[in-house]
């Protein structure tokens, strides 16, 4: 179940490793959205890293894209990014997740750039 010193401190970290990205509370969900941009296609994509408040942080957070590249996506209407991450709750963080999409989006369209 998600502490407030907990989503204090993601909050530090995202603002002083990824300021961009914004934080978000719409009970009962919260997390951090943001812009990046694609080397290859010139593209935007919306990423949203979300999290539920009674299950983080044992469950990490589901990372969205939108538009969605590749083919490594689960669910039907809210699609979610499938990336390899170890997560453990006690040291794992929304900037390791963001570091993944950025990852992934480098494979599949370049070295991403953050949008303000």
């Amino acid at each position: 179940m998600l502490t407030d010193l907990r989503w204090q401190k993601e909050q530090e970290l995202m603002q002083n490793v990824f300021p961009q990205f914004k934080a978000f509370f719409r009970r009962p969900v919260f997390g951090f959205e943001g812009w990046l941009k694609g080397a290859k296609s010139g593209r935007v994509y919306r990423v949203v890293l979300e999290a539920d408040e009674s299950t983080y942080p044992q469950s990490p957070p589901d990372v969205r894209m939108e538009p969605n590249v590749g083919h490594h996506w689960l669910g039907q209407e809210r699609r979610r990014l499938c990336v390899y991450s170890k997560w453990r709750a006690a040291t794992s963080t929304f900037a390791n997740m963001l570091l993944a999409a950025v990852k992934y989006l480098e494979e599949h369209d370049g070295q991403p750039s953050l949008i303000r």
